[in-house]
């Protein structure tokens, strides 16, 4: 089974230190922080890759398939320069440190996508961003006891 918290405190953590400032939940309840700052937003929860793998051993199954997640990432900033500056930071922590990083909590780095323009216009100015979208694959795995059936009689 896949936990939430298992991606996100790696992702949010390694990210925020990278670059040194504050990353949250996109589109979440809450007071925004000040410029800038990153969000992240998972766009794909979970697409299964390849096979199925099963194993047993005694009667627990264990099945394992790796997904993948695509999440947003967003620099939110007051100007321009700092919005793509923070981009090209956090660009840089997935295509390098953070391979090692996420790696270390089962996480791999697919893809890092290319960054885009993401600007919002608000009553009567723009908050400026900029952001890419990562592929991130994770191992999901699950137990179950299973019953074995020790006699049968036929007749």
């Amino acid at each position: 089974m896949i936990k939430y918290d298992d991606i996100w405190i790696p992702l949010q953590r390694g990210l925020s230190a990278y670059t040194g400032i504050q990353v949250i939940q996109a589109e979440s309840v809450g007071k925004q922080p000040k410029y800038p700052f990153f969000s992240i937003k998972k766009t794909t929860i979970g697409q299964n890759v390849g096979h199925v793998a099963e194993s047993l051993m005694g009667n627990v199954k264990t099945i394992e398939q790796d997904v993948e997640s695509v999440f947003s990432i967003t620099c939110n900033a007051v100007t321009i320069e700092d919005a793509e500056d923070y981009t090209h930071k956090a660009r840089a922590y997935f295509l390098g440190r953070g391979h090692i990083e996420l790696s270390d909590a089962n996480i791999t780095v697919v893809d890092v996508l290319n960054a885009t323009n993401r600007d919002v216009f608000l009553t009567v100015d723009y908050e400026r961003r900029c952001g890419f979208d990562i592929r991130l694959r994770v191992r999901g795995q699950a137990t179950y006891e299973i019953e074995v059936i020790e006699n049968v009689i036929i007749n």
